[in-house]
């Protein structure tokens, strides 16, 4: 994982030239600050006094990138599931100001992090996502960002993309030699030459060699699954609370594994507005706006800074928002001129302002019981 990071950080670099602020804990904070305890409670009210100060500054890049960091240090100690979550974080901060190239290295970052927890199909998807963002046309102010990424990037990319093929479907071969079989590995060196990925009946890569602080080697890792679950730290949560002590969704014991869908819970409603609904509602929306071909009037979630701007509030639930508050509300798109839609979140009738909220998610649906009712405490 440690070779991951390392790449992830000069990647970073080439988008993000300038030293980070000092509001924002890095891996070389944490590393040499905390040398006895590491990501230990030291280190992790460190990390949450960093995400406040950030997030309170309103500075969506700047939370975007500390976002990041707080992911490259759970990947430097082992936990690929909260750093694929701080990713996520990341890319939700960094598409509130449209930053694309970030956008493209939050979704490789979070697809490595996702394949060093063994969600292989999850990380599949979000290689995907980064190989088409770094096929769009390089144009603005952002080319040269971009460019620079891609020319980085989409070897690793590729690398990653056709070893991680290889191990969700991979060939007929005898037991032995599937034992032996490679998986994913980070190349050393980002400015080196891209190795071919190839898996032959006769040859085989080496197998990964696991040091006692869970750190893989230079070698591939096991297609078998390792015994990981004593040679790596226990997972860190990066969730409020405890994950046992509520549940994450209405059904119980549903874990998400995509980020794109979330569940939301109504904690709050004022007033007439969207009268079939009530407190304690279920809904799971879809958190890639811009993949979706919306028209005419769909239910959304609005993000804003105001605290008082809807009637319906929302909280997250299966994830962590990057804005202060969230709405429920609906738009109306003109057909004629998709992007000058309408928002609304009140019964006053008038629409949202273009810089008092943005849309966060579409609401796919409510949770309803088998007889047709709402569902106000998800049972």
């Amino acid at each position: 994982m440690r070779e991951a990071v390392a790449v992830l950080e000069r990647l970073l670099k080439l988008l993000f030239v300038d030293p980070p602020s000092l509001d924002i804990i890095t891996v070389e904070n944490v590393v040499r600050r905390y040398p006895l305890t590491g990501l230990g409670a030291p280190a992790l009210a460190a990390i949450e006094q960093s995400q406040r100060i950030v997030r309170a500054r309103g500075d969506y890049a700047q939370a975007g990138l500390a976002e990041f960091h707080i992911g490259l240090i759970y990947l430097y100690w082992g936990d690929g599931r909260a750093a694929a979550g701080q990713f996520a974080l990341a890319r939700q901060s960094w598409s509130l100001v449209n930053d694309t190239p970030a956008i493209c290295l939050a979704h490789y970052a979070q697809g490595l992090a996702l394949y060093h927890a063994y969600h292989n199909e999850s990380a599949m998807l979000q290689f995907s996502r980064a190989e088409r963002m770094l096929d769009r046309p390089a144009i603005g102010a952002q080319a040269k960002r971009l460019t620079d990424l891609a020319q980085e990037m989409r070897p690793l990319l590729n690398i990653a993309q056709e070893t991680l093929r290889e191990s969700l479907w991979p060939r007929e071969q005898p037991p032995a030699d599937m034992v032996k079989a490679g998986y994913l590995s980070v190349p050393p060196d980002a400015s080196a030459p891209a190795a071919t990925v190839a898996t032959t009946e006769a040859t085989a890569p080496a197998p990964t060699t696991w040091s006692e602080d869970g750190a893989a080697g230079t070698g591939a890792r096991r297609a078998a699954h390792p015994d990981w679950a004593r040679r790596v730290p226990m997972p860190i949560s990066n969730l409020s609370g405890d994950a046992d002590a509520g549940s994450r969704g209405p059904v119980p014991g549903h874990i998400t594994t995509d980020d794109r869908f979330g569940w939301y819970r109504i904690a709050d409603k004022k007033g007439e507005f969207l009268p079939g609904l009530n407190s304690g509602t279920w809904l799971l929306a879809d958190r890639d706006v811009d993949e979706r071909q919306s028209s005419g009037r769909e239910y959304i979630i609005i993000g804003s800074p105001r605290d008082n701007l809807g009637s319906i509030t929302v909280q997250p639930v299966s994830h962590i928002s990057a804005m202060p508050y969230c709405f429920l509300g609906y738009r109306i798109i003109d057909q004629t001129a998709p992007d000058e839609s309408q928002l609304f979140i009140n019964e006053t009738g008038r629409p949202v302002e273009p810089d008092e909220g943005l849309v966060l998610a579409v609401v796919e649906g409510f949770w309803y019981d088998l007889n047709g009712h709402l569902l106000p405490d998800g049972g």
